[in-house]
């Protein structure tokens, strides 16, 4: 299939997938109503993208890694599929999110060296994700928790000279919030901010390059993640993406995610 369009990367867009609101005028919009226009707008029920992500402490590259992202999104939840090509040690490492609307979402990891599924703790948000330096707070997106609360805080505030929504995501069980800066002309996501319950910001994400189609719209290519009080930087790169895919049923079963064969 080809690439229809590559669109934003959604470690930070897709907690707002799991409520069914209308849309009222644009002066009524609230938070949660302006993330699902995001979502709305730039994704379809399914995709594939393929990733580059590579981690850097300082001026120094310490990892590079390469892998897929399937996904399938419902009006009642979402699954995610990632599996590692690059580097070596990581191949064939699998990650399955399930998330389901009013429930704990659920998370597994499939070992290739041992053939077998383990679940992951998806409210520990200093897990690894396949050594790529992201952590579980980046992809708090894939597994959306109950009881978030979406605020809008200002309806223009600037970034990089692009007016902006900037929306509060207030965190549950009091693990502090983070902060979305919604494009109000695109309504990409292009910076965010976790901020811990000690009122600090820990880690950041911002676009940090656009590429524009031939119908003259602008969609993120490169994204960037830098990680405070470590001197971390995570770049993450799209190199593809295709929309309305069909997503065999096997892939998101937690039982069949780690050995079914998905790519001939």
């Amino acid at each position: 299939m080809m690439t229809q369009r590559t669109r934003p990367l959604i470690f930070l867009v897709v907690a707002t997938l799991f409520v069914c609101l209308s849309l009222g005028s644009a002066q009524a919009l609230t938070g949660r109503e302006i993330l699902e226009e995001v979502v709305k707008k730039n994704f379809g029920d399914s995709f594939r993208i393929a990733l580059q992500v590579k981690s850097f402490k300082g001026k120094k590259q310490i990892s590079s890694h390469f892998m897929w992202l399937v996904g399938k999104t419902r009006s009642d939840g979402a699954s995610f599929f990632v599996e590692f090509d690059e580097p070596e040690e990581s191949k064939g490492l699998r990650f399955l999110f399930l998330a389901e609307k009013g429930k704990q979402p659920d998370a597994y990891m499939f070992l290739p060296a041992t053939g077998k599924t383990l679940p992951l703790a998806v409210d520990d948000p200093s897990t690894d994700i396949g050594g790529t330096g992201l952590s579980m707070e980046d992809v708090q997106a894939f597994v959306p928790q109950r009881g978030e609360k979406e605020t809008l805080v200002k309806e223009d505030e600037v970034v990089d000279g692009v007016k902006c929504y900037l929306i509060k995501v207030t965190l549950t069980e009091g693990r502090g919030e983070r902060l979305l800066w919604v494009s109000k002309d695109d309504l990409l996501v292009i910076k965010s901010n976790f901020v811990a319950p000690d009122g600090k910001v820990h880690r950041t994400f911002k676009v940090v390059e656009f590429f524009q189609t031939d119908q003259g719209k602008k969609f993120p290519r490169e994204e960037e993640i830098e990680i405070k009080g470590k001197a971390i930087r995570i770049r993450v790169k799209q190199e593809s993406a295709v929309f309305g895919v069909t997503i065999p049923e096997e892939l998101m079963d937690p039982a069949k995610f780690g050995k079914f064969k998905w790519r001939m």
